[in-house]
């Protein structure tokens, strides 16, 4: 077995792990900083897995699936980026360029899968119901959820297996300030997840927060650890006074 096998095995393996989060209860371990990690750990090069996955984690921080919209598929963004970085010895920005693409691609593929392969599935489920039979409603189910993260899984690796040769040769002749302009890439492009995120949580309410934070790191030198602290003190502050406000409510009511 040649080692680019062995390491397409592994980082298949890797991808199934993080497609499983949410067949036991979407622990969120699927997050880039965590698939990062763990490509970095397999493939010999754990330091730089992390680096990677933390990046990748700012650019996928607003990626979470709302009722039927699902975000790109940041397992195989951050499992396929992740690896061509480490086993081509390219440069960090060079995995921000491919994970948003890649991950796009793949969540085409899994909508397909969502929208046709699935509703079969639960066509056959129906009949089981139909005819009393729990444990096959059970047996189908259990096959749907699963093989659909190991056909997922399959097309991280196999991606990985095919495109690590080209990725090379693409590297190879790449001039270098193309390849700088990846890393100037790799610093811009998180400010897109947070953009995404604060899009999502910045209200009126809760837009003076954000810029007292930003206040305290920019101008006193706070670390962002002590505001993140600074931050926990004023929200657990907030739900007592809320709930005391409740409580006062409910016997003002009963009085």
């Amino acid at each position: 077995m040649n080692n680019l096998l062995t390491q397409a095995i592994l980082v298949t393996l890797v991808a199934f792990v993080g497609y499983m989060h949410s067949y036991v209860g979407s622990t969120m371990h699927n997050r880039p900083i965590v698939m990062g990690a763990l490509v970095g750990l397999v493939l010999g090069d754990l330091k730089t897995g992390i680096i990677i996955g933390g990046t990748l984690e700012l650019v996928f921080m607003g990626a979470v699936p709302i009722g039927a919209s699902n975000p790109p598929d940041m397992v195989s963004g951050a499992v396929i980026g992740t690896a061509f970085v480490i086993v081509s010895d390219a440069e960090i920005g060079m995995a921000v360029t491919l994970a948003v693409p890649i991950a796009s691609l793949v969540l085409l593929f899994d909508n397909f899968q969502m929208s046709v392969l699935l509703p079969w599935m639960s066509h056959i489920a129906d009949k089981y119901a139909a005819q009393g039979d729990a444990d096959g409603i059970d047996r189908v189910t259990r096959i749907a959820s699963i093989g659909n993260k190991v056909v997922l899984s399959l097309v991280v690796g196999i991606s990985f297996y095919l495109g690590v040769p080209m990725i090379e040769t693409i590297l190879a002749v790449i001039p270098e300030w193309i390849t700088r302009g990846f890393d100037v890439a790799a610093g811009i492009i998180p400010a897109l997840g947070f953009a995404m995120l604060a899009k999502m949580l910045v209200t009126k309410e809760t837009v003076a927060f954000l810029l007292l934070g930003f206040l305290l790191t920019a101008y006193l030198g706070l670390p962002t650890f002590g505001v993140a602290l600074g931050g926990l003190v004023v929200a657990l502050i907030l739900i007592n006074n809320n709930n005391n406000n409740t409580v006062k409510e409910i016997d003002d009511d009963d009085f």
